[in-house]
């Protein structure tokens, strides 16, 4: 029987364990950035930007290097969607486009694939473009990544094919002949050759100079490479990089060096062909770009910066004081990336400036517990994003959760009574059971819910009556009709009131003792 009963009162002290902490967790509020939000209540971002990610939702990863279209570029092709379309809208698909392979990208979330066809894809250049009859290049500069998986003898990432008609005198050959040109770019023993035929014109109806750069470095296969050409028409220097290290230089003038007159290339009248690309390549080509300027500014990294940032807007918890929990994110961090954290907070926010300056934000590690000791009305976040070393990796950030416990004021006080006296009046209320509330603030006025009374010997309407729950206040006007309310205060700063107490009202008046 003894044991029974101790069971029984084992149980019911569990039970009632239960049902106090059950309330204090259930205390507990948040809010989330990212996963259904989609990042809604972020205030900027620089260098980063979203794209799919953790449960179907958005993750922010740095910002890609891709280019934007500017005045000088005179094609840009990203291979992001299926139509492989030119950024600028000048050049358009002849015929069949590239397959686009998103597991697979030096930039951006994807990248075009080819399987060795001698087809390649055809693009028609718009009538005032490099590639259209008549056109004189000057300055210029191709370059896109590449992805080579055989780097087979021949493979040829882009060519053109075009044809002048010979002037009298140019090579002996009679005036009105038809004189193929091309271009192309393509594999020979693992290296990249750029060569030009009968494009690079001298001025004055000397003949056309043959141009060929060949790289120095042999081409990894299953490893994506920069590449670059670029042609200074002031000083005729054509120049080819590979990876940002130049491999091959030279001087496209008549004596071949700084001196001389210089060639440029300049499309004949007869006949000027598409743009291939990937005839016979197989492996994937990206973030291809030819522009109408000598580039000094290319992008050799997936991403563009060393460094992304996400600042959310400025969190309203609701109170003042309210304790901060923890902050909680759910990132990844592949290889040597890293993601840094940190906030601000303040019970005062004026306006929509920050709550303080870049040297006020205070580093933290998400899910730490902070106890007691960060507690505020408003808070700020802000992530920063690291690649790797290589910057071909980027950390992914899913989700920010402000988990806090509300700070309320406390509950309007009870039981409020007054009692008429000769030129005053005594009033008493009930403590508010609340182990925050620091005192109580009495209004009075001569209209109900109107508490706005002056001329009381203690002072002008609310009067300050501390921690106690009475207060006489002397020196109101006999015969006249006084209401009254208290509301209680806490220990916050700024201080937090509660709402009124319910109204009454009194009249004072000679006959009271």
């Amino acid at each position: 029987m003894t044991m029974v009963r101790k069971r029984s009162l084992s149980g019911a002290l569990l039970l009632c364990f239960l049902l106090i902490a059950r309330p204090a967790s259930g205390l507990e509020k948040t809010v989330e950035l990212g996963k259904e939000s989609l990042w809604a209540g972020v205030q900027s971002m620089e260098g980063v930007q979203p794209v799919e990610g953790r449960w179907g939702f958005q993750d922010l990863v740095l910002g890609s290097g891709a280019y934007t279209p500017d005045a000088s570029t005179e094609m840009l092709l990203h291979f992001d969607a299926p139509a492989a379309a030119d950024a600028t809208g000048a050049y358009t698909v002849s015929g069949t486009g590239p397959s686009i392979q998103t597991a697979v990208s030096a930039v951006g979330g994807a990248s075009a694939a080819f399987t060795g066809s001698r087809q390649g894809v055809r693009f028609q250049a718009p009538p005032n473009g490099m590639f259209a009859v008549g056109s004189v290049w000057g300055d210029f500069t191709i370059e896109f990544w590449l992805y080579p998986a055989a780097l087979s003898e021949g493979e040829t990432i882009m060519s053109w094919t075009g044809s002048a008609r010979q002037d009298a005198g140019k090579a002996g050959a009679p005036a009105g002949q038809l004189l193929g040109q091309s271009f192309r770019c393509f594999i020979r023993d693992r290296r990249m050759v750029w060569d030009f035929q009968n494009l690079f014109a001298l001025p004055g109806g000397t003949p056309w100079i043959p141009v060929r750069l060949t790289g120095t470095r042999q081409l990894l296969p299953r490893a994506w490479h920069h590449h670059l050409l670029r042609f200074n028409a002031r000083e005729g220097l054509l120049e080819y990089s590979l990876d940002g290290t130049p491999e091959a230089i030279m001087h496209v003038t008549d004596t071949g060096s700084e001196t001389g007159s210089i060639a440029v290339p300049t499309v004949g009248l007869a006949y000027a062909g598409p743009l291939l690309l990937g005839q016979g390549f197989t492996g994937f080509l990206d973030e291809m770009r030819i522009s109408r300027r000598f580039v000094d500014d290319a992008v050799l990294t997936r991403f563009l910066g060393k460094t992304g940032t996400v600042t959310s807007r400025i969190i309203d918890l609701g109170f003042s004081s309210t304790r901060i929990a923890r902050i909680e994110a759910v990132t990844s961090t592949p290889s040597d990336t890293a993601v840094q954290f940190f906030y601000q907070v303040a019970d005062v926010w004026k306006g929509k400036k920050l709550l303080g300056s870049d040297t006020d934000w205070i580093p933290f590690t998400p899910g730490t517990d902070f106890k007691d000791a960060l507690s505020a009305r408003y808070i700020q976040l802000r992530v920063e994003l690291f690649p790797d070393g290589t910057r071909t990796q980027t950390p992914h950030l899913s989700s920010l959760k402000v988990v806090y416990e509300p700070n309320p004021p406390p509950a309007p006080p009870a039981g409020l009574v007054a009692t008429a006296g000769n030129g005053k009046v005594t009033l008493t209320w009930r403590k508010v059971n609340d182990l925050d509330v620091k005192g109580y603030m009495v209004y009075y006025g001569s209209a109900p819910h109107n508490f706005l009374g002056t001329g009381a010997q203690q002072g002008d309407s609310p009067l300050d009556a501390g921690a106690s729950t009475t207060i006489e206040i002397d020196g109101l006007e006999n015969g006249s009709l006084y209401y009254f309310a208290v509301t209680a205060y806490d220990t916050s700063t700024p201080q937090q009131q509660s709402g009124f107490s319910p109204e009454v009202s009194v009249r004072p008046s000679r006959i009271y003792k």
